[in-house]
């Protein structure tokens, strides 16, 4: 039989407590009155036996008030002279089928729309619009106080072009990174953050790193009721 000292449940509990009580008195903060925000970040990590900075453009839309919908636009340059681009997959590859939908569409205007490109038409402008707004991930907040939130996130729909002008590499690669962020929601809409990461490229090591960002806050939800 396994046994479990007294002092660990009794530390368990009170943890569990602890943060239930934090989650219960503090679940309308500064964080449940906003939409979203948008803003720019950078780190420093390490990724097989070379080290990177990463620096990009972030944005995150807010749903439930707990749940976001993460973007990222992103360069990141290695120490081993790799250069990585950032986006999601639908940043990539919805835009171009817009592009065709709408082109497509049009030109068959006195036709049906199985004579367009892919036999879509204007079906395929939409399927591309809404291919373009998938996020690059997800995360769910977690109030700490009215200016204070922790939130984890996964960003798992993401791809990478990676290049190496000395060897004449490039590629297309998938990408994801899963991390935890810690947000200041300032009063006047500006927020300061901070997160730790680890970050996947095809064909290299999981990678770990460091960073900060800034943001400022949009839109504004109704208050949330309890």
């Amino acid at each position: 039989m396994i046994k479990i000292k007294e002092g660990y449940v009794i530390r368990i509990t009170l943890l569990t407590t602890l943060l239930f009580s934090v989650y219960r008195n503090n679940s309308f903060s500064q964080l449940t009155q906003k939409r979203g925000y948008i803003g720019l970040k950078a780190s420093y990590g390490f990724m097989d036996t070379s080290s990177y900075q990463n620096f990009g453009i972030t944005g995150e839309y807010l749903i439930k008030n707990r749940i976001g919908f993460i973007y990222n636009m992103e360069f990141q340059k290695r120490s081993d002279n790799f250069n990585h681009i950032h986006a999601s997959v639908g940043t990539l590859a919805g835009p171009p089928l817009l592009i065709v939908g709408l082109l497509s569409g049009m030109s068959n205007t006195d036709q049906t729309s199985s004579g367009s490109v892919f036999g879509l038409g204007y079906l395929g402008a939409l399927a591309g619009l809404l291919i373009t707004i998938l996020p690059d991930g997800f995360s769910y907040h977690f109030p700490l106080g009215y200016n204070w939130d922790v939130s984890p996130y996964a960003n798992v729909l993401g791809i990478d072009y990676v290049w190496n002008k000395d060897i004449g590499y490039n590629q297309w690669k998938y990408a994801c990174s899963f991390g935890v962020k810690g947000t200041y929601w300032h009063y006047n809409n500006w927020m300061f953050q901070s997160f730790l990461e680890t970050r996947k490229v095809a064909s290299t090591a999981w990678g770990i790193g460091f960073g900060v960002g800034v943001a400022y806050s949009l839109g504004n939800n109704q208050k949330e009721s309890n």
